[in-house]
């Protein structure tokens, strides 16, 4: 589809419950505008943006929330970043089962690959340590 458009102005948690209301249970959009008008379901960033949004904000979620289930609109790709804690190639933050470790090389089969949003999560200092995956590579 070459005419998709890119939807925008959404917090990680918004994107978050639409992705997971389509996937789960919220089979159209109007189910979705129905849980959000009605605060039923799993839908607490998107009923929070909908109480605190103007007329017009509120009539864009809709037509996003419409556009994102005929296919028409999607979510950017979020840039993936390793966070690699020296030059020497190693180690890099992992997320294991455990928490957050260390390993000597990408490959480790944990969650290695993060979006700026999740670092932040972590801890916001190790922003001054990510690598775009794909300049990491060449």
């Amino acid at each position: 589809m070459d005419n998709v458009r890119i939807l925008k102005g959404y917090s990680e948690q918004e994107r978050k419950e639409l992705e997971e209301a389509k996937d789960n249970g919220f089979n159209s959009a109007f189910d979705v505008i129905y849980g959000i008008i009605k605060s039923e379901g799993d839908l607490d960033f998107i009923v929070k943006k909908y109480d605190e949004g103007s007329s017009s904000d509120n009539d864009q979620l809709a037509k996003d929330i419409v556009d994102y289930y005929a296919g028409v609109a999607k979510f950017s790709e979020s840039k993936k970043y390793y966070v690699k804690l020296s030059k020497m190639g190693f180690p890099y933050l992992v997320k294991t089962n455990y928490g957050i470790d260390l390993f000597r090389n990408p490959g480790s089969g944990y969650k290695e690959e993060f979006t700026e949003q999740e670092i932040k999560d972590i801890d916001p200092r190790y922003m001054a340590f990510a690598v775009p995956v794909e300049a990491d590579n060449e």
